[in-house]
């Protein structure tokens, strides 16, 4: 009977030691939602970072840009790089890591010559420009001849109206400006009374600018890399096509799929 009770208090004793096992940590996977903060470096230099801190103390601070941390679903094809999503798979929370994404489709793409071109600096503009009546009523415009409206290129007036055919006028004066498919553009010479303007796209050196891409069509941000007094050299590849990509990384939260 004392020997029962010696191992039945033994039985407590180190049942009362024993700790339960820690649920395992979870960790990051597709189709979670995952807030984090990142420091991207390009040749072993800092070139970008969601941190205001670490950009001020790195001489990267811009008053133009908005530094949080991102959020967003574990999804490829979803807007964020394939490397940097799958970079961050197995990732636990608060856990911070290194990874690298080498050129290609994981990063920015490889950079390709053939989406470098020249274009002309100038370009001649016909005043007179023949639309369907359509446009004018979807406006709620009055379609007669004489009437006068502002577009986003400039004030046109309807010169003549022939059916469903409405032909418009542009009226422009010599430095006239406007913004039109990204680029500024300036009126350089040319009057409504031979119906032809020299225009000039207004754009800087090493500029960068959103239009539509000469090549498919598609939104695009090209940059100027060069500049003449008659040709401009436009450059569709990302800025960090070609690149390895070195991320550091910290999960600040996660949020499992459900």
């Amino acid at each position: 009977m004392k020997k029962l009770l010696v191992l039945f208090a033994l039985g407590i004793l180190l049942f009362g030691c024993l700790e339960p096992e820690p649920e395992p940590e979870e960790t990051a996977y597709y189709g979670d939602i995952v807030t984090v903060d990142y420091i991207l470096y390009v040749d072993g230099e800092m070139i970008e970072t969601s941190m205001e801190d670490v950009a001020r103390d790195n001489a990267l601070y811009s008053p133009f840009k908005t530094y949080r941390p991102s959020t967003f679903r574990l999804e490829l094809g979803e807007g964020i790089i394939e490397g940097f999503v799958k970079g961050i798979i197995g990732m636990k929370e608060n856990e911070s890591t290194m990874f690298t994404i080498p050129p290609g489709p994981d990063a920015y793409g490889y950079y390709d010559p053939m989406k470098v071109y020249n274009v002309s600096r100038y370009y001649q503009f016909n005043a007179l420009e023949v639309v369907p009546r359509s446009y004018f009523e979807d406006k709620n415009i009055t379609v007669e001849v004489g009437t006068g409206f502002d577009t986003e290129i400039g004030t046109v007036f309807i010169e003549n109206v022939s059916g469903d055919e409405v032909t418009m006028m542009y009226v422009f004066q010599p430095g006239d400006g406007f913004s039109y498919n990204g680029f500024h553009h300036v009126v350089v010479s040319g009057t409504d009374e031979n119906m032809s303007y020299t225009m000039m796209f207004d754009v800087r050196e090493n500029g960068t600018y959103h239009t539509t891409s000469l090549i498919d069509g598609k939104p695009v941000s090209v940059k100027v890399t060069k500049l003449t007094n008659d040709t401009i050299t436009f450059d569709e590849n990302h800025n960090l096509a070609g690149e390895t990509l070195e991320y550091n990384v910290t999960l600040l939260h996660l949020e499992k799929a459900e």
